[in-house]
């Protein structure tokens, strides 16, 4: 019986593998020539330390000035954010900002602030980002180049920390961890598959974000306002979907500074894994089925050692998936041009099925922290798409 359950895991995930593998093999140029308005938008709050270097970047876009905006919302700061920013609005005419007192009830801070600033001018493509990130001076132009007529939406590249910035060691563990998540991203995305994103780099219609309503379906989701996006987009609309892999799009961001707050964003993270059981049956049960052989792996593997029964089989699971792993994760990173990140590897295998364990758990019924408010990972609401 064991044996038969380890072996259907293990081929579901290796077949699964091969099909992100084969997608990393696939790399997109941008071909659209049209130069649509565009409104970049980003939420801030209490990132005096950041937001200048971010403002900094846009002002010296290769895009014409006069075709894009800047729109950042102050989600309630208490610190000089607000200062900063009327600084840099007040010496360049495209920068706005918006200030958020209050949110209403049922409505998540971020995304509340992200509507706000989609709300306050009529760009045709909207841009996403952190007000932690760094974009470089092609960042516009180049996520604008995906926009042929039947794209809809674009997922862009983003990566914790420049190839050589310095980092310890939980940053760099970080850095490996999201570019592998970005593979994953790219691979099922290349393969007309869509099923991850990052709000740190994101490009879509307006139309495509009217036409779902925006995010009045997902208000209430405290994370989301990426993949679950990009989910409503795929399922509701005929767009397309399709991966910015020109490096000149990529955006780098600040990793966590502690092992506490790593976590706590994961889990934030992991929040959204069971809600896609309403926006995408296939991704949910990747998800489910990830799940279940790691947690399959984990404590059979422990009862074989304590029990002395079944080792070899256990450890032979742990072979293919380490093989599995490795090959998935080498290509993400000659893909994304950061080999430099392999040799966390082995460190980050032999941790990631209990940190798997863990965050899916919180993030499914679990509480954490975020921007210094608490949250639930409740997902018992349908989304309705009016």
């Amino acid at each position: 019986m064991l044996t038969t359950v380890l072996i259907i895991l293990s081929c579901v995930y290796v077949l699964t593998v091969i099909l992100f593998f084969i997608g990393l093999f696939i790399k997109k140029s941008g071909a659209n020539t049209v130069q649509y308005p565009v409104t970049v938008v980003i939420a801030a709050r209490n990132e005096e330390n950041n937001i200048s270097n971010i403002l900094e970047d846009l002002t010296h876009q290769t895009y014409p000035k006069d075709l894009y905006k800047v729109i950042i919302v102050n989600d309630g700061s208490t610190d000089n954010t607000q200062q900063i920013i009327d600084s840099y609005a007040a010496k360049h005419s495209f920068i706005h900002s918006y200030l958020i007192e209050k949110v209403p009830a049922g409505f998540s801070p971020k995304k509340y602030a992200l509507q706000c600033a989609i709300n306050q001018t009529g760009g045709d493509i909207i841009l996403s980002t952190d007000a932690d990130c760094r974009v470089s001076s092609r960042w516009i132009e180049t996520m604008v180049s995906y926009f042929e007529p039947n794209v809809g939406f674009v997922i862009g590249f983003s990566q914790f920390g420049r190839k050589k910035s310095k980092q310890n060691f939980i940053e760099r563990m970080q850095a490996f961890d999201f570019m592998q998540m970005m593979g994953v991203a790219a691979g099922t995305c290349n393969m007309g598959l869509p099923m991850a994103a990052s709000g740190q780099n994101l490009a879509y219609r307006r139309k495509a974000f009217e036409q779902i309503g925006g995010y009045s379906s997902i208000a209430h989701r405290v994370s989301g306002d990426d993949v679950l996006l990009m989910q409503l987009v795929r399922k509701y609309t005929k767009y397309k979907i399709v991966y910015a892999s020109a490096s000149s799009g990529f955006v780098t961001s600040k990793p966590q500074p502690d092992l506490t707050s790593f976590i706590n964003q994961r889990i934030r993270w992991a929040s959204n894994g069971s809600y896609q059981i309403y926006l995408n049956i296939p991704f949910f049960a990747y998800l489910l089925q990830f799940y279940l052989y790691s947690l399959f792996l984990f404590f059979g593997l422990l009862f074989a050692l304590l029990a002395g029964r079944f080792v070899s089989l256990f450890l032979t699971g742990m072979l293919l998936k380490f093989i599995s792993d490795f090959v998935i994760t080498t290509k993400s990173a000659f893909y994304f041009n950061r080999r430099d990140l392999l040799k966390y590897f082995p460190v980050w295998f032999l941790f990631q099925l209990p940190y798997v364990l863990y965050v899916g758990l919180l993030g499914t019924f679990g509480n954490f922290k975020w921007k210094e408010r608490s949250h639930s990972a409740d997902f018992n609401r349908k989304p309705k798409i009016k």
